[in-house]
């Protein structure tokens, strides 16, 4: 039995403290819930008491031979779905009854990422110097987030790491799954756009010019649409090194500006507000955060520090902000929803489900309802996303190939008419 200093919340909403002895922190949190508390913080009182499955071997040299760096601060580059694949090999081998350590090795075997093999390799030394599996993770934040940490964490206090595992293999697979619903999005407009400007680059740049000189040879004055085509082909064909390096420029103040917490914190709220595209983002960062909260309150985390987490995960300030205040209100003691809706976090019908989740005490029933109803809406709005997008870039195509037309063809019906 481990005691664990908890600081919970009554049914009048008051701040209670107080300390249980439990076999771990899901089994505090269900003595805390049947007493009529509700958890915000759970924590080990002294010395760590976690049932962690590792086994404590002596230094493996193979291991030792596959780390090819010896800078810990180097940056690997894994991919979400190595990562996966990573939680569900080590799920099963813990389930088989595999200690950790044993399983981190057989998934090096098994993953083909020679980066990832580096790195769990690394992983694998720091546990057989005493190091829990979250505490090896964590000092690669570029590859496990600290939601993955959290929850491998919250999975060594309760002793579930497999059930975690599990978790957080559902979890990076519905993050996959909306990462490329928006991509598949935004696909069909990017290769339009991108397309355009080639093929208007190398009008200007190759074809104009010969139009150029045929046009000079006649003394009239040309129409105004093929004065500003060959004023725009004279310029880019003069100054081009000048336009790509001011085109660098601009790209690189704007990377720098972004840096600046004001600047970035404006630009997101604008994005936010932008027709069509700022809904559509909206809505992927809900169900981002929900789909986090999820798998904390299903792995037995308090909710304060699922909340707090899911701030440091968000990419949006404006989220950011407004979750951090959230938590900072359930630490003085209110309520999740009452601080959502002082700050208007989440749509308003994401706050009701939420709610009536903290209401009930079933935050992880509501957040996987919530999540549903949020993908279904997230894959109808990228349907409707493209839906829009196409005809206005017809549109937009078409303009600019009948400007071009008749900068090129107008002279020639003029001179046509004159030699007539």
């Amino acid at each position: 039995m481990t005691a664990f200093a908890c600081r919970t919340r009554n049914a009048s909403g008051d701040v209670v403290e107080k300390v249980v002895e439990a076999f771990n922190t899901k089994e505090a949190m269900m003595l805390l819930e049947k007493s009529g508390l509700f958890p915000i913080k759970i924590s080990p009182v002294g010395e760590k008491s976690i049932a962690v499955t590792a086994a404590v071997a002596e230094p493996d040299r193979a291991l030792a031979s596959a780390v090819t760096s010896t800078d810990r601060r180097k940056k690997y580059k894994v991919s979400r779905k190595d990562v996966m694949q990573f939680a569900l090999q080590l799920s099963s081998s813990l389930d088989a009854g595999v200690p950790i350590l044993e399983g981190v090795r057989s998934s090096i075997q098994l993953t083909r990422n020679e980066a990832f093999k580096e790195l769990l390799a690394r992983i694998c030394i720091s546990i057989e110097g005493g190091s829990l599996l979250s505490e090896a993770m964590d000092d690669y934040p570029e590859v496990f987030s600290s939601a993955f940490v959290g929850t491998i964490a919250a999975g060594e206090r309760s002793g579930t790491i497999e059930d975690m595992l599990d978790n957080l293999a559902d979890f990076l697979e519905a993050d996959m799954e909306m990462r490329a619903d928006i991509r598949s999005a935004i696909m069909y407009p990017a290769i339009v756009v991108v397309t355009l400007c080639i093929a208007i680059v190398v009008l200007i740049v190759f074809v104009v010019p010969r139009f150029t000189a045929f046009y000079s040879g006649f003394d009239a004055e040309l129409p105004l649409a093929t004065r500003i085509l060959i004023s725009s082909s004279s310029f880019m064909e003069n100054h081009y090194i000048v336009l790509i390096m001011a085109i660098a420029a601009l790209v690189f103040a704007f990377k720098r500006v972004l840096k600046v917490p004001e600047v970035r914190a404006t630009c997101d709220r604008i994005v936010l507000r932008l027709p069509v595209f700022g809904n559509l983002i909206e809505t992927a960062i809900t169900l981002q955060a929900i789909q986090l909260l999820g798998l904390f309150t299903k792995s037995g985390v308090p909710i304060l520090e699922a909340i707090q987490c899911a701030a440091r995960t968000t990419t949006n300030t404006k989220y950011k902000q407004d979750l951090l205040s959230v938590a900072a209100g359930i630490a003085a003691g209110e309520t999740m929803t009452s601080g959502m809706e002082a700050v208007n976090c989440f749509p308003l019908e994401a706050r009701h489900m939420l709610a009536n989740g903290e209401s009930t005490g079933t935050m992880d029933r509501a957040c996987e309802s919530a999540a549903k109803r949020y993908k279904k809406e997230l894959r109808y709005k990228t349907k409707i996303l493209a839906t829009l997008i196409e005809p206005m870039l017809t549109l937009v195509l078409a303009v600019i190939v009948l400007f071009i037309a008749l900068a090129v063809f107008l002279p020639m019906w003029d001179l046509i008419s004159v030699v007539g």
